[in-house]
């Protein structure tokens, strides 16, 4: 059975439905955020998601608000004590639903995996949190401080090699789908054990409005949405683009580039127009799409694209 919630587990007695509410808001905007990434990659929309400061600003609160939560649920789950038993449950729930999540993501887009993503972020937070628990909490949200600007500030070479790029003080950003490094986001799970040791208040029952009880309920089961959302907007949007023959965010791309490409070289921009669209579609038929796209051609392989460019290239 999976947990509660994939922040610390909260026992009966110290269960806050302002926590479970906070959570589950936040786990709608994350759907939000993920629909409106998968409307853009299957070319159902455009959002400007890498570059827009709004979207920026979005995703940042987003991410923010779960690894802020995750420190407070920390707090409450510990005030009693720690539960070791039912600790390492939930840690191992998280590192398994972390490998899950890689694992698909692997297969699903093989040149920006989910090697260091939230789920991986928060199993490995919630231990180093425990050493941060009884700290007053003005010396909790100054490391924070510290954890954030150090991650805003700092970057190494030595942290540029594969088994170190999880801690986030690397040169350059990482091909990634989904990318939560330690620094600077523990800044963000610190502030949340901070705001726990300050703000301490009573247990309360389930919320009085429907609403509200429904954002309890997905907030004390958050590790299943997070699970089970994004492969259902995915699959959803995805036989919604194919029912309307909508193209996906890579053919798009490649069709604009090879356009501008071929326009530059003096042909007429309705021929080059034919000629791109007739190599996506000679690589879709031939299965290379995917391999070409993705620069894992090999020599045989690119001796078919390059027939395929060849004969949409010919004059007609």
């Amino acid at each position: 059975m999976l947990p509660s919630s994939f922040h610390a587990p909260t026992n009966g007695a110290s269960r806050l439905g302002a926590v479970d509410v906070a959570r589950g808001t936040a786990l709608l905007a994350m759907a939000i955020y993920h629909g409106s990434w998968d409307l853009n990659f299957l070319g159902l929309a455009r959002f400007d998601l890498l570059d827009d400061p709004l979207w920026l600003a979005a995703r940042t609160l987003i991410l923010g608000s779960f690894l802020l939560l995750a420190g407070v649920s920390l707090v409450l789950a510990t005030d009693r004590g720690l539960d070791r038993r039912r600790f390492a449950r939930r840690l191992l729930l998280l590192v398994l639903a972390a490998a899950g999540v890689s694992a698909v993501s692997f297969v699903m887009f093989p040149d920006s995996p989910i090697f260091f993503g939230v789920l991986h972020h928060i199993a490995v937070a919630s231990v180093l949190g425990l050493a941060f628990l009884r700290l007053p909490w003005p010396v909790t949200l100054a490391l924070g401080v510290a954890v954030v600007a150090v991650g805003e500030t700092v970057a190494l070479p030595l942290f540029d090699t594969p088994t170190l790029r999880w801690v986030g003080l690397m040169t350059f950003e990482p091909e990634s789908n989904d990318y939560v490094p330690l620094f600077p986001w523990f800044g963000a799970v610190l502030f949340g054990i901070a705001l726990g040791r300050l703000w301490r208040p009573r247990p309360a029952g389930s919320p009085r409005t429907r609403v509200g009880r429904g954002f309890a309920w997905a907030g004390r089961h958050s590790l299943a949405i997070y699970l089970i959302h994004q492969p259902m907007l995915f699959g959803t949007l995805s036989l919604v683009a194919l029912g309307v023959g909508v193209e996906p965010l890579d053919v798009r791309n490649f069709l604009e580039s090879c356009t501008a490409t071929c326009a530059n070289s003096g042909i007429e921009p309705a021929q080059c127009t034919a000629r791109c669209r007739c190599v996506t579609e000679g690589l879709g038929r031939s299965d290379l799409w995917t391999d070409f796209i993705n620069d894992r051609l090999n020599s045989r392989a690119q001796a078919q694209v390059d027939t395929i460019i060849q004969r949409c290239s010919a004059p007609n």
